[in-house]
C-alpha cells in the first residue's frame, strides 16, 4: 500500500511540475512583451464641398403674396447664379418655401418670415467658394442670401484610412525597436494590435475627441489615426 502511494504522490508531482512549469514558461513569455502607440497623420485637400443657402425675406400681416413673390425672385435669381457658374442641376437640392408667423414683444403676430432652402453639393470646389465667397456681387444683381454656409468634405477617406492605418503600424513597430535597443533586446513578432478613433481636423489642430472628429469648416484637413500595438520582445 505504501508503495502505491508513493507511486501515486510521485506521479502527481510530476504531472504537477510539468503543469506548474508549462504555465510559467507561457506566463513569462506572455509578460515578455512590449506594448506603444503608433501614429501617422496626412493633410489632403477636400474635392467635394456643400455649401447651405437660404433665401427670403420678412413680411406684414398684409403682405403674404408679397413675401411668397420675393422669396421666388430671389430663388430664381440664385439659381441663375448658380447656373452661370457651371453648377449642374443634379448637384443641386431646393425645398419648399417656409412661412412661419413673426412676433413683436408683447406676443403679437406682426407679420410672417418667408424662407427656402438650397443645398449644393458640388466636386467643383472652386466654382462654388467662388459665389459663396463674393456674396456682393450676387447682392448687386438682387440675389440677396440670408444664411451661407460651406461645409467640405474628401470622397477618397476609405483609402486615406487604410494609408494611414498601415502607416501607424510601421511607427509602433519603429518604435518598439527603438525602446527594445535601449534595453538591449530585439523585437519579434507583432502579438497584437488595435486601432484608434480617426480625428479629422483642421491643419495644426490640437483637438481630440474620444468619439473622434470630422470637422468640416476648412478645405484642407489632417486626418490623424493611432495604433496601439504589443510585440514579443527576444
Amino acid at each position: 500500500m505504501r508503495t502505491m502511494i508513493a507511486i501515486i504522490l510521485g506521479i502527481s508531482f510530476v504531472v504537477g511540475a510539468a503543469v506548474f512549469g508549462n504555465y510559467f514558461y507561457r506566463s513569462r513569455s506572455q509578460d515578455n512583451t512590449i506594448r506603444v502607440v503608433g501614429a501617422a497623420t496626412k493633410r489632403y485637400e477636400s474635392d467635394i464641398v456643400k455649401w447651405r443657402i437660404s433665401v427670403g425675406r420678412n413680411t406684414g400681416l398684409g403682405d403674404v403674396s408679397a413675401g411668397y413673390a420675393d422669396t421666388r425672385r430671389t430663388f430664381d435669381g440664385l439659381m441663375a447664379e448658380l447656373k452661370a457658374a457651371g453648377i449642374n442641376e443634379k448637384e443641386i437640392s431646393v425645398q419648399p418655401i417656409n412661412r412661419n408667423p413673426t412676433f413683436d414683444n408683447n406676443g403679437n403676430n406682426t407679420g410672417y418670415s418667408f424662407n427656402q432652402s438650397v443645398y449644393v453639393i458640388s466636386s467643383d470646389v472652386g466654382a462654388v467658394e467662388k459665389l459663396a465667397l463674393n456674396p456682393n456681387e450676387m447682392f448687386q444683381k438682387g440675389v440677396a442670401l440670408q444664411s451661407s454656409t460651406l461645409e467640405y468634405y474628401f470622397s477618397k477617406l476609405p483609402d486615406i484610412k487604410k494609408e494611414l492605418l498601415a502607416e501607424a503600424t510601421r511607427d509602433a513597430r519603429e518604435r518598439a525597436v527603438e525602446i527594445a535597443k535601449n534595453s538591449g533586446s530585439g523585437i519579434g513578432a507583432m502579438r497584437s494590435a488595435r486601432a484608434g478613433i480617426f480625428q479629422i481636423t483642421e491643419p495644426y489642430s490640437t483637438e481630440v475627441s474620444d468619439y473622434g472628429i470630422y470637422n468640416t469648416s476648412t478645405r484642407q484637413k489632417d486626418v490623424t489615426v493611432t495604433v496601439t500595438a504589443e510585440f514579443g520582445v527576444r
